[in-house]
């Protein structure tokens, strides 16, 4: 690899050599008995130069990915708010309002947790503790845990719940296959209402939120599973894998289809297409596959 010594040494002073050497990584040359352990080596024409535009490109789509997540963040805090707190202000201490199977007792705990956190530093938890002895309706409480939290919230929530969080966010099951026989599209319907596409995606986007919130390396990041069998057929989602997505296209198409509902006009998916287009594939040893990007995703309807 090629280095400019006064530059090297301002990146490797100011971000640090750990931090930098996970981009430089992917430059270094295959190993034949090994894929999973690169040579010392790096391919030919690799420059430090090259792997500093690779580090500014993640970072700056860290920024557009953060924006976007931010939008979809504050929208799951105000529904979710509104939905428990149409069963009950306090929906939320009551396990009979959740799935069976859910760990309602950890989850309070861990929003009880929260809410012990913010005293002294939200005023609107303290005026809660001074008027109402502390107890939090659910559309507070949403203001104060952290995106995990709500994710878990979800996936804990009853079907019926979920299928009406989904549909406002217009995550919705896709027509019948007429090709499908009769049983495969029960099961699908069935295996919608049970585990609705939105839960893994939620985990997902609090996984990304998280890299993004403490700068870590984002482009080619293999995230948390989250399905797209049930979704491969939903407008936004043409170019997602077969049957599950790791990586941060599928992230992309899911923020980019959910920025449709929680903020109508928004050109979030050409500001990050134009991103891609001008910054990344400038990059001579590195391609847009390496993000789960398929080939011709600029064409795709969502990117268009």
């Amino acid at each position: 690899m090629v280095c400019e010594d006064a530059e090297t040494m301002q990146w490797l002073t100011a971000v640090g050599y750990y931090r930098l050497s996970g981009y430089w990584y992917p430059f270094r040359e295959a190993n034949p008995a090994d894929r999973q352990r690169p040579l010392d080596t790096f391919s030919t024409g690799t420059s430090f130069a090259e792997v500093a535009r690779l580090y500014e490109f993640d970072r700056h789509l860290k920024s557009k990915v953060h924006s976007g997540v931010e939008r979809i963040e504050v929208a799951m805090r105000s529904q979710l708010g509104h939905l428990l707190g149409e069963i009950d202000p306090m929906a939320h201490e009551n396990p009979a309002n959740f799935r069976p199977g859910f760990d309602h007792s950890g989850w309070l705990k861990t929003a009880r947790g929260r809410i012990a956190r913010s005293r002294g530093r939200d005023a609107f938890v303290d005026h809660h503790f001074t008027k109402y002895g502390g107890h939090l309706p659910i559309w507070v409480l949403t203001d104060i845990l952290d995106f995990a939290d709500l994710s878990k919230l979800f996936a804990g929530m009853r079907s019926a719940d979920q299928q009406e969080l989904s549909t406002w966010f217009a995550i919705t099951p896709p027509p019948p296959d007429p090709r499908a026989s009769t049983a495969s599209q029960r099961r699908q319907r069935r295996k919608w209402r049970q585990h609705p596409a939105l839960e893994s995606w939620l985990l997902q986007l609090s996984v990304v939120r998280n890299i993004c919130a403490h700068h870590s390396r984002l482009w080619n990041r293999q995230l948390p599973p989250a399905t797209t069998a049930a979704l491969r057929a939903v407008p936004g989602f043409e170019g997602l894998p077969k049957d599950q997505s790791e990586r941060i296209f599928g992230t992309l198409c899911m923020i980019g289809v959910l920025l449709r509902t929680t903020s109508p006009g928004s050109t979030w998916t050409h500001q990050v297409k134009e991103l891609v287009t001008t910054s990344f594939d400038q990059l001579d040893n590195r391609t847009t596959a390496e993000m789960g990007f398929p080939p011709g995703w600029e064409t795709l309807p969502l990117w268009t």
